[in-house]
């Protein structure tokens, strides 16, 4: 059988009312972890990127505690789960009840019924009032394994602690839809920059993202190391919930982190309670050094030289390693336009020195690159532009294959016929 009763001054029950309400900024359901020295609320949000613990000294926080697991073991433990609306209609605020002094509680008093010889498993909360009026709660919950983020604070090399009341001044200036926050660090500052990407309202979508930045200066936190020039992104709603929270203990807020995509933590303490939040991060861990000054190098002409001569060396080593193709022992005379004795009468140009340093190739060797053309002479089509066809009023195809088949054609210079006589009668 399962023990477990304590009993709450009014301001304890106030102060368990506001970690109610920042454990609901996580999630929908709250689990209680009672052990023999202290009792812990925990939160983990649906996507586990988000981890919420807050403990309570048995000694220190509780008027009575008392806790007996059936594990006589040290370690043992009671576990159970419950609503967070349900525990917070139950541990609402009476200190300054508006309906006087009367509906104000005297103390609170919890207990969980957990025996044999009770046919329903509750957790009972006793609200003692003023003038003898007791308010009893009898809450369903669910027997579940508690869930414990594990945080190396040895690995985290980046630490700062700030007063939770500055921090909830800057906080005011971000935007309530934003979903990130930024936090850099950079020439003794750091800057808190909450945005976002994209905001959807009803069939509204606000295009320009939203981005409020907030630069806070290193002489304004209590304790500051941390690495410059680091991008670390965490969620802005679970940093505001955290903040507020830290603001109602007037506590200082501090902050244990290594790199982005690793856990941070944040963490607190005051008269007996310990509260931790791991979240998950992400942004840019990469150290960008600072811009250091260009040394003073060559001309500008200078420096090219090197490139210029080693593409030079490339040029001539490819076209060593790279021979073009064997030109075709003869080419049809399609490809050349008009009289084709004119061309050979026509001087040849004096081939000029190949310049091997040049990475260009030249026109003279720009031939030799051409594809080897197949030839085949019944197929080919040219234009017969020759003096000795200016009889003819209009310029004519001919058949090419009549040069195949007559030897007057195959000794004629000019395009080869396309085109049979016979099939321009009655043109005239």
């Amino acid at each position: 059988m399962e023990t477990l009763d304590f009993t709450l001054k009014p301001e304890a029950a106030a102060k368990i009312h506001d970690i109610l309400t920042c454990l609901a900024k996580f999630s929908d359901t709250v689990a209680i972890e009672a052990r023999r020295e202290r009792l812990s609320f925990t939160a983990l949000n649906s996507s586990k990127s988000a981890y919420a613990s807050c403990s309570l000294e048995g000694k220190t926080f509780f008027s009575t505690y008392e806790c007996r697991p059936k594990n006589s073991a040290a370690d043992g433990r009671f576990t159970c789960s419950m609503y967070s609306k349900a525990l917070l209609s139950v541990f609402k605020p009476r200190l300054d009840d508006a309906r006087g002094k009367d509906t104000a509680i005297d103390r609170c008093e919890v207990s969980v019924q957990d025996r044999p010889d009770k046919t329903e498993c509750r957790f009972v909360v006793k609200m003692v009032c003023n003038q003898g009026v007791t308010k009893t709660y009898k809450l369903t919950y669910e027997s579940v394994e508690v869930l414990h983020a594990l945080f190396d604070k040895n690995a985290a090399k980046n630490h700062w602690s700030i007063s939770s009341g500055l921090l909830k001044e800057y906080i005011e200036y971000f935007g309530r839809k934003t979903e990130q926050l930024d936090i850099y660090a950079e020439e003794d500052r750091v800057v808190f920059t909450s945005f976002t990407e994209k905001i959807t309202n009803g069939k509204e979508i606000l295009k320009q993202p939203l981005q409020t930045a907030v630069a806070v200066n290193v002489a304004d936190f209590e304790k500051f190391s941390a690495q410059e020039r680091m991008h670390t992104i965490i969620s802005v709603k679970d940093f505001r919930a955290i903040v507020l929270h830290a603001e109602t203990l007037k506590t200082s807020l501090n902050a244990y982190y290594s790199h982005p995509t690793r856990p941070l933590q944040l963490n607190y303490t005051s008269d007996g309670m310990y509260c931790e939040f791991t979240l998950m991060t992400a942004g840019d861990y990469v150290d960008t050094p600072p811009p250091s000054a260009a040394p003073v190098g060559p001309s500008r002409t200078t420096s090219r030289a090197p490139s210029t001569a080693t593409e030079r060396s490339e040029s001539r080593s490819f076209r060593q390693d790279m021979p073009p193709p064997p030109a075709p022992t003869t080419r049809t005379s399609a490809r050349r336009l008009g009289n084709s004795g004119a061309a050979r009468k026509a001087p040849s140009p004096i081939p000029s020195e190949a310049d091997s340093e040049s990475l260009f190739v030249g026109q003279d060797e720009d031939a030799q690159w051409d594809p080897a053309e197949s030839r085949n002479d019944e197929e080919t089509l040219g234009w017969d532009a020759s003096a000795e066809n200016d009889v003819a009023i209009y310029p004519t195809f001919r058949d090419s294959g009549s040069l195949a088949r007559t030897q007057s054609e195959e000794s004629a210079d000019g395009v080869a016929p396309t085109q049979r006589i016979s099939q321009i009668k009655g043109l005239w």
